[in-house]
C-alpha cells in the first residue's frame, strides 16, 4: 500500500478533525493515523487494544532506552440508544459534550452508509412554562434524520456510533476551529514529532503512540495498555489545555499562539518538566507553565504508574471552548509542541535516569 503524501499542519488538523472515532470504536480512525504515521515511522504496529505505535529507532547501540510520546485518538460522541416512534433518535453520551451548545447542531451517524442528523427539540413557541430558562441535558435531546421510522430502524441499529459534523473553520490570527482538537491536536505533534525525529535521530528509541479510550474519564486505557507493553524508561503526554477566553480567572487558561503549557505537579517527574523547558528556551520558544496539583487527567495519570513507575511529563496545546463543536487551536503551538519534545529526547544521553533526582 503506498504512504500517503505529507501535508501541512494546517492540512493534518483538518484531516485529523475529520475522522470518526469515539472511545471504543476508533477502529477507522487508527486506519488512517496509522497510515500517516508510516510517512516518517521507521515502522507502525497496532496492539491488540487498538493503539497505535510509530516507532523511530535511535542512534546508539542497542539495547537502547526508550521515551514513550502519547497522544489519545479518540474523540466525544454519542451512541444511538433508543428509535422512537417517528424515527427519532436518541443518545447516550461518551466523553461529556457541554449539552448548552448541541441544540440545532449537525452530526454525522455512523451506520453503513453514514447518514446525516440534526439534535432537535421542541421550539420556544411550544414549551412550557420554565422549559426555556433551563439547559437540555443531552438525553433530552433527539436526533431528526428525515427519514421514515421503517428507514431509520433498518439502517441504525442501537449502538450506532454518532460524531458531529462540523466544517474547520479558518479564523483571523491563524487560528483553527474543528471538532475533535481534543486530541487530534495532539495526535498531529505526534506527526511532526516523527518527521523531525526521522531526519535527525535522537540515541534513545522513541515510539509515538495514537491511544484508545482517553475520553471515558475514569481511566485511561489505550495510556495503560501501551506503557505496560513498551515498558518505556520515559513518557510524556500530549494533550489539549484550555484557552484564553473572556470571563475565566487567570491562571485557569492559557492564551493561544503564546506557546505550549509545560505542566508542572504530582503528576509530572521534575526532571522530565526541566527537561521539555529547557529545550523550549534552547529553541527560543515561547511557553507557559501550568500547575497540575494533582492530576493531570490525561494520559499520564496511567503512564506514571505502570509497572514500577515511570518518570512522566505532560505538554498542551491550548484550546478554546473544549468539548464543543468548534475547538479553537493555533497551528503554531502544536508546530512548537513538536519541536520542543523533539529537542528533549534528541537531548538524552542513553546514561539519563531521572531517579537520581528523587534521593
Amino acid at each position: 500500500m503506498p504512504r500517503p503524501e505529507p501535508r501541512s499542519t494546517v492540512d493534518w488538523l483538518r484531516f485529523l478533525s475529520g475522522l470518526p472515532g469515539i472511545p471504543g470504536h476508533e477502529g477507522p480512525a487508527a486506519d488512517a493515523i496509522a497510515k500517516a504515521f508510516s510517512i516518517h515511522a521507521d515502522r507502525v504496529e497496532r496492539d491488540r487494544a487498538g493503539n497505535v505505535h510509530g516507532w523511530i529507532e535511535g542512534s546508539s547501540p542497542a539495547p537502547r532506552p526508550r521515551a514513550m510520546f502519547a497522544a489519545h485518538m479518540d474523540r466525544i460522541g454519542f451512541l444511538v440508544k433508543a428509535i422512537e416512534p417517528g424515527g427519532f433518535l436518541r443518545l447516550t453520551e461518551l466523553g461529556g459534550f457541554d449539552a448548552r451548545t448541541l441544540l440545532a447542531k449537525e452530526v454525522v451517524i455512523h451506520s453503513t452508509p453514514p447518514i446525516v442528523g440534526l439534535f432537535a427539540t421542541k421550539p420556544p413557541h411550544l414549551l412550557k412554562k420554565g422549559e426555556a430558562d433551563r439547559v437540555i441535558p443531552s438525553e433530552d435531546l433527539y436526533l431528526d434524520t428525515g427519514r421514515p421510522e421503517r428507514d431509520v430502524r433498518r439502517l441504525v441499529p442501537v449502538g450506532t456510533p454518532v460524531t458531529l459534523r462540523q466544517t474547520p473553520i479558518d479564523l483571523l490570527g491563524g487560528q483553527l476551529a474543528a471538532p475533535a482538537m481534543d486530541d487530534r491536536a495532539g495526535v498531529a505533534v505526534l506527526l511532526r514529532m516523527l518527521e523531525i525525529l526521522h531526519a535527525d535521530r535522537p540515541e534513545w528509541d522513541v515510539v509515538v503512540v495514537a491511544t484508545v479510550e482517553e475520553e471515558f474519564g475514569l481511566y485511561c486505557l489505550g495510556a495503560k495498555t501501551a506503557s505496560e507493553s513498551l515498558d518505556p524508561q520515559l513518557g510524556v503526554a500530549i494533550d489539549v489545555t484550555h484557552g484564553d477566553m473572556p470571563g475565566v480567572r487567570a491562571g485557569e487558561t492559557y492564551p493561544l499562539g503564546d506557546g505550549p503549557s509545560i505542566c508542572v505537579g504530582g503528576n509530572i517527574h521534575p526532571l522530565v518538566f526541566e527537561g521539555m523547558r529547557r529545550s523550549a528556551r534552547a529553541l527560543g520558544i515561547p511557553y507557559q507553565v501550568e500547575g497540575c496539583p494533582t492530576t493531570s487527567a490525561t494520559d499520564a495519570m496511567d503512564i506514571q504508574i505502570a509497572r514500577e513507575g515511570v518518570p512522566t511529563g505532560v505538554i498542551g496545546v491550548p484550546c478554546r471552548y473544549m468539548h464543543t463543536a468548534v475547538e479553537t487551536i493555533a497551528p503554531s503551538d502544536v508546530d512548537r509542541c513538536a519541536r520542543v519534545l523533539a529537542h528533549f529526547v534528541a537531548s538524552l544521553e542513553p546514561s539519563w535516569r531521572a531517579v537520581e533526582v528523587l534521593k
